[in-house]
């Protein structure tokens, strides 16, 4: 399954709760960039 902003999967499950939150806070700010693209607001370029 895949986010529908950021395009990231979500389905590989993490393997202890400090990979969770990293990826939680990455996923989160992936998507927002998604978001702001979409509606014309920012660059939308994730940043590696």
């Amino acid at each position: 399954m895949q986010c529908r902003f950021c395009r990231q999967d979500v389905d590989d499950p993490c393997h202890d709760m400090q990979q969770m939150k990293q990826r939680a806070a990455s996923h989160i700010e992936r998507c927002e960039q998604a978001l702001h693209a979409m509606q014309g607001m920012g660059p939308g370029v994730p940043r590696s």
